[in-house]
């Protein structure tokens, strides 16, 4: 009737478990975290959400553990879903849709947020959830509200009118909507928070079998009072007979229940300890799925809570000292070998490594079988754990290895009664070989009739290698990386857009600084990076890393540039000096500053904005609109004027940021940056970056990025990106698809060649390929490109500016590689629209 699988775990490419619940007719629900990366790993999956309406939050809720959500809705959207219901523990959900409301909406869904605060119930005809707001240690529940009821008001009607029924007739912009730009409460923390939601999951029981031959026994006739037993009603016979459904229903069956406990860290082990075996009633339970953070020691006390439950109870763990870090993405992973097989030294083999607990798996040591073959441990605490009464055959590790079916059972007196010693939950362990390298080299590339590296080269020589700015010569040099080249959503093939590229700088001593900026930053950048790199290699990256520069506002730009900040926060909080210039639209800096405030505010004293609007070239300088007082947005919503209500425009905001942006030049050593509009959506730039290479002479490298754009001849090509060294350009669709490209404000390959063309751009690299295309954009069948060398990007692929054009040598051996994938074309979802 129902099934649990797993849909994420913590791993490098997706940071949280996300549990998949569906029932026997498709029906689905989601518990737990919605990181970055899962709406991938349902391609992967090729899990369809058609019939998703209820998505159970967990935990804490940051970045690191709903990244994925505003990407999620926005793609079920796209599907056709016209309800989606949020549901969490706090009413801090309202303020975390709300930030969003710049660049996440749809018109026709009806997405509406659930507060279940501790014990309250959610109700559906297949099932009641039940949620746990535990707090954290020394916590006090709030004695007011988070929001003040005006704050209540204003964010419950922002989170409505993010999703309208109905399209405006004129072209959206949310900023123009009185409804959505409005100022979100300040002083927000997370800190202010300090709970956790988790849910306990009843299914509502099955009826029994109607015995219709007991009934006519009993003088009852066919008809209405058939229906009135069935619906567990007593009914009066003619001749004054009382007959009770017990007496003509087969006994109901029912369901174990389930637990979905989210531990952030160690600070909530007393208090759910305390709940588990003082105050809760653990009758019928069947399984409970513990989702802990990264912070949770593998400690006693988590063995003394699970020890608060039933014998026979399954327990499944899933934690990023537990789970192992298998590669989530295979197709992907595929793709990158295959391309390896190639160029060798143009892309890292993603990696596997992880560090596990020795705690853990020395109390449960039948569990090393899932351990990869010459995994690390590393105990973490000064003693090992003590025994446990715990049943190892019913402690499961959280991966993809293992599922969950609920088995609806009778309950029975009779102790004899076969019925009664049904199996109320069954384990479905999957067969999973582990991954290979060397199985995917033979089944990808042994039985090609192409020459390619050797087996030995490709993997053995160089598994866990760096190829990134790893030499002397690379040093010296520009280097780029695209990290991901798809359009719209992640696919199996193609993350979604971000492009780093390095530029090194010899100063006065003749050292090369190296300065790292990130163009576009889509959901899961993060991820790729930590599968291409080690610990300290990430480290070197993130110090060298000194802008993110985001094209425009659709979410598939942007939804990895939180993570991003994060993560650099990390590398460098305890540099006094470190700082990160942040080139966006000015709607996405008060997104930042809305959720940083909240999450992180630390970060917000090193973030050097600067608007992308106050590096136009034109003399012109579009104001920015201001958002509407909250107090003042409480007023308008109850009055009958709220249609007419114009938004005021900033004046002070069409003055440059002449201070910031001198700052820039000296920081980072720049010569000139520059922007115009893109021919996109509203607030859409392409850039134009000359860089000094050395503080002995005036040479600049200038760089430039299309982001998403119509081919722009006047402003871009002929105008700021002219003469341009390196050119990155977008080229969504192939050729005899122009007039979608027109629909969609995109360019086909041989429009961005024409750009280049006209640019008179030395060097040049297409990007941000169709998802409709698995592999291999369309290579051959263009015109002349006049750059001196060109590629195509691939996710992942590593190159230095001296080497871009090594790639057209194996341009025909590429299409025979990918024969086979090219089939999957025919396949594929048009699915070039925008996240």
């Amino acid at each position: 009737m129902f099934n649990l699988s797993t849909i994420s775990y913590p791993t490098s490419d997706t940071a949280h478990p996300l549990l998949l619940l569906q029932s026997i007719h498709g029906e689905k629900y989601f518990f737990g975290k919605i990181s970055e990366g899962s709406q991938r790993c349902l391609t992967e999956k090729r899990i369809r959400v058609s019939k998703l309406e209820n998505l159970f939050l967990t935990g804490e809720l940051n970045w690191s553990s709903i990244g994925g959500l505003p990407g999620m809705i926005l793609t079920i959207a796209d599907q056709g879903r016209d309800k989606l219901n949020l549901v969490y523990g706090d009413p801090i959900i309202n303020y975390i849709v709300s930030s969003w409301r710049y660049f996440v909406f749809r018109f026709g869904i009806n997405l509406r947020t659930t507060v279940l605060k501790n014990d309250e119930i959610f109700k559906d005809n297949l099932l009641t959830v039940k949620s746990i707001v535990i707090g954290r240690k020394f916590y006090m529940d709030r004695e007011k509200s988070l929001f003040n009821s005006v704050s209540n008001i204003t964010l419950n009607s922002i989170v409505s009118n993010m999703f309208p029924k109905h399209a405006p007739t004129e072209k959206y912009d949310p900023t123009s909507d009185p409804h959505l730009n409005v100022e979100l409460p300040k002083d927000i923390n997370i800190k202010d928070i300090a709970s956790t939601t988790s849910y306990e999951i009843n299914f509502n029981p099955i009826r029994g079998k109607f015995k219709v031959d007991e009934a006519l026994k009993l003088g009852v006739p066919k008809g209405p009072l058939f229906a009135k037993l069935t619906k567990g009603e007593t009914i009066t016979l003619e001749n004054g007979s009382i007959i009770t459904p017990d007496k003509v229903l087969e006994k109901e069956r029912v369901f174990s229940k389930i637990l979905v406990l989210d531990i952030p860290n160690d600070e909530y082990f007393s208090n759910f300890i305390s709940h588990f075996q003082h105050n809760y009633n653990s009758t019928n339970l069947g399984s409970v799925y513990y989702f802990l953070g990264d912070d949770v020691t593998i400690s006693n006390e988590l063995i003394q809570l699970m020890e608060s439950f039933p014998e026979e109870t399954q327990h499944f763990i899933s934690h990023s000292k537990v789970s192992p870090n298998n590669i989530v993405f295979s197709g992907a992973a595929s793709t990158i070998l295959k391309l390896k097989s190639l160029q060798i030294e143009n892309y890292n083999l993603p990696r596997t490594d992880r560090v596990f607990s020795k705690e853990f798996y020395d109390l449960f040591k039948d569990k090393t079988d899932l351990l990869p073959s010459g995994s690390t441990l590393s105990q973490h605490q000064e003693l090992p754990l003590t025994s446990t009464k715990l049943l190892s055959k019913n402690i499961h590790v959280f991966s993809d290895r293992n599922g969950l079916d609920i088995i609806p059972y009778t309950n029975s007196d009779n102790i004899n009664d076969s019925i009664a010693g049904t199996e109320k939950v069954k384990i479905l362990e999957q067969h999973q070989s582990s991954f290979s390298w060397d199985l995917i080299y033979h089944n990808s590339l042994a039985n090609k009739d192409v020459e390619v590296y050797s087996k030995t080269k490709v993997i053995t020589d160089q598994l866990n290698i760096n190829n990134f700015n790893n030499t002397f010569e690379k040093k010296k040099g520009v280097e780029v990386i695209t990290l991901g080249t798809g359009s719209a959503l992640p696919s199996k093939y193609r993350n979604v857009v971000s492009t780093l590229v390095k530029i090194p700088y010899e100063n006065i001593n003749k050292e090369f600084e190296q300065r790292c900026i990130l163009l576009d930053a889509g959901e899961n950048t993060l991820g790729t990076i930590k599968r291409m790199f080690s610990s300290i290699e990430i480290n070197d990256l993130f110090k060298n890393l000194k802008m993110i520069y985001l094209s425009h506002l659709h979410a598939d730009h942007h939804l990895g540039i939180i993570s991003i900040l994060n993560e650099w926060y990390l590398h460098n909080k305890f540099d006094p000096d470190s700082k990160i210039y942040l080139i966006t639209p000015w709607q996405y800096n008060k997104f930042m500053d809305e959720w940083l405030r909240y999450e992180n505010p630390e970060i917000l004293d090193k973030i050097r904005y600067i608007s992308g609007e106050h590096l136009i070239s034109s003399p012109y300088v579009r104001k920015e609109t201001l958002a509407i007082k909250t107090e003042e947005y409480n007023d308008i919503i109850n009055g009958s004027n709220m249609k007419k209500r114009k938004l005021e425009l900033d004046d002070n905001s069409s003055f440059r940021d002449l201070k910031g942006i001198r700052e820039m030049y000296k920081d980072l050593n720049i010569n000139r940056f520059e922007t115009c509009k893109a021919i996109h959506c509203n607030w859409a730039y392409s850039n134009s970056i000359s860089f000094f290479m050395n503080h002995y002479s005036k040479n600049s490298f200038k760089v430039s990025y299309s982001g998403d754009t119509r081919p722009n001849f006047k402003y871009f090509a002929n105008g700021i990106g002219q003469g341009s060294d390196l050119l990155i350009h977008e080229a969504t669709l192939d050729n005899e698809l122009v007039e979608d490209a027109i629909q969609k404000r995109h360019c086909t390959i041989n429009e961005a060649i024409e750009v280049s063309n006209t640019m008179n751009a030395r060097k040049l690299i297409l990007t941000h390929f169709s998802q409709r295309y698995p592999k291999l954009p369309q290579m051959d069948r263009n015109i002349e490109i006049k750059a001196n060398e060109y590629c195509f990007a691939f996710d992942g692929f590593i190159v230095s500016y001296d080497k871009i054009g090594e790639q057209q040598k194996i341009f025909t051996i590429l299409n025979k590689l990918f024969d086979d994938e090219k089939q999957e074309e025919t396949a594929i979802t048009d699915t070039d629209g925008e996240n």
